[in-house]
């Protein structure tokens, strides 16, 4: 399990930087064509956007994620996938014709401003194309095909990228532009993938699999819900307490602090898949307990940085008029980090509990409502974004709490508990200390090399850890070899 954890999330990982690296391009261009209330309304339909993807199809691709790995039989397999895609089909198809005639109705609940019902109509064609992207891309992930995932997930950001540009910056259509881009993005996409897929779909549809899918998801989507609340209750306290231009500028320090998603990425694509289809044998506790040891040693790293370096990075990648967003950096980090962290909690999901799934998550979601407008009427964005870490800390823990009663792991927790605290010791340090220009730099990169021995020291990763992954790593990719 551990090696092919390795070899999976580095090709995921590499597919994520590229990924990411794309869109952090499309920032300083985007952010000097629309101005930060433009920002404010594109964030409000990624919110928009999530809700539906959690809801519309009853949470069908977890339960594929659930039923289609622990299943080696061909056709029980083509049976799950076909007709999980053409469930989705169907109701994300109802949904769109629905929503269509209401598209004034939900421009004013989103943003205030019922003019804007010409962008939401072609952002309800982006939901549809992309939602059923999302699901076969996540096919390929489930069928342990990262490289294939990797090529689609490419051909569908290079295709937005290309059309965005096209309608933004050159033909200025401003924030429409943007969902067109996603448009014509999701259809070559959803394209590439369905036809990377082509072994495990096809026209068919079995309502005894639907119904034994639906049993296991529709319990996760009250708790889909509350992870989207959750997720996204910060900007809309921020849209009902402040402004959209106070939305797009915590937009762009999100962006920022969602660099961690390059290493959640990786791992949540290798493992999730891995955990199903392995947690049977004796030793994957142990194996799961060293890689997030790992998980939580980069993350401390990922974190300190983006946090001592936002104001600098906002700087380079965004008109000045964004540079106020950098100040929820320091909190978003580690809350997004925390936000997926529950597949270090597989308990849960290996004991189909999805009801415990759905309460701990509610749960955290009420937590965040309750936070926000307590915070964001003193604190501003700087409210917001430690509402969502403060939540996102309370629902990891609950759901390791519930997770290793069911499923025990052999976590360290002093160790870990350890480590954090000094991370979060050194960072005061470097946001208090009196030091300007170059003298700041170099401290605050010695503060992130300290946090690295700290780690060291505390064996969440070892010498010897370091020399079987990089051995590992020589053996799945030998220098010779060609990426095929």
């Amino acid at each position: 399990m551990f090696k092919q954890f390795l070899k999976d999330s580095v090709i995921y990982g590499v597919a994520s930087i590229l990924v990411r690296s794309i869109s952090l391009l499309l920032l300083p261009l985007y952010t000097r064509a629309l101005v930060p209330a433009d920002y404010g309304v594109i964030d409000m339909l990624t919110a928009f956007t999530t809700l539906v993807n959690f809801t519309v199809a009853l949470g069908i691709d977890q339960a594929v994620a659930r039923y289609f790995p622990d299943t080696q039989i061909p056709e029980e397999r083509i049976g799950y996938a076909s007709t999980s895609f053409w469930w989705a089909v169907i109701t994300y198809g109802v949904f769109t014709v629905v929503a269509w005639p209401l598209a004034g109705q939900f421009s004013t609940w989103l943003f205030n401003d019922p003019s804007r019902g010409g962008v939401f109509d072609v952002a309800l064609v982006a939901i549809w194309i992309n939602g059923l992207f999302l699901l076969v891309q996540s096919q390929l992930r489930y069928s342990l095909k990262p490289r294939d995932y990797t090529i689609a997930s490419l051909v569908f950001t290079f295709a937005s990228m290309v059309t965005s540009i096209a309608y933004v910056l050159i033909l200025r259509q401003g924030v429409v532009g943007v969902f067109y881009g996603q448009v014509t993005g999701g259809i070559v996409g959803l394209a590439t993938a369905i036809y990377l897929s082509r072994k495990v779909y096809a026209f068919r549809f079995d309502w005894s699999k639907l119904v034994a899918m639906l049993r296991f998801s529709v319990p996760l989507v009250p708790s889909s819900v509350g992870v989207f609340v959750s997720l996204y209750m910060d900007r809309i306290a921020i849209d009902q307490l402040m402004t959209l231009t106070d939305v797009g500028l915590f937009g762009i320090g999100y962006r920022v602090a969602s660099v961690t998603s390059l290493l959640m990425v990786a791992f949540v694509a290798a493992l999730t898949p891995l955990i199903y289809t392995h947690y049977r044998e004796p030793e994957a506790p142990q194996h799961l307990a060293r890689i997030f040891r790992y998980f939580t040693a980069l993350g401390i790293g990922v974190c300190l940085g983006l946090a001592f370096f936002a104001h600098d990075i906002v700087r380079i990648i965004a008109a000045s008029a964004y540079v106020d967003g950098a100040v929820v950096v320091p909190f978003l980090a580690p809350a997004l980090l925390l936000g997926s962290m529950y597949i270090f909690a597989p308990g849960l999901g290996i004991a189909k509990r999805t009801g415990w799934i759905a309460v701990i998550n509610i749960g955290g979601a009420a937590a965040s409502v309750a936070l926000n407008y307590v915070l964001v009427p003193y604190l501003g964005i700087r409210g917001a974004a430690l509402s969502t870490l403060l939540g996102n800390t309370a629902v990891f823990g609950a759901n390791m709490i519930a997770s290793q009663r069911l499923y025990h792991v052999p976590h360290d927790w002093v160790r870990l508990s350890l480590a954090v605290s000094v991370a979060v010791g050194l960072f005061v340090l470097g946001d208090l200390a009196p030091l300007a220009g170059v003298a700041s730099v170099l401290f605050r990169f010695c503060l992130i090399g300290v946090a690295a021995m700290v780690c060291v020291q505390l064996k969440l990763v070892d010498a010897g850890d370091l020399r079987r992954a990089a051995n590992l790593v020589r053996d799945i990719f030998p220098p010779s070899s060609a990426w095929t």
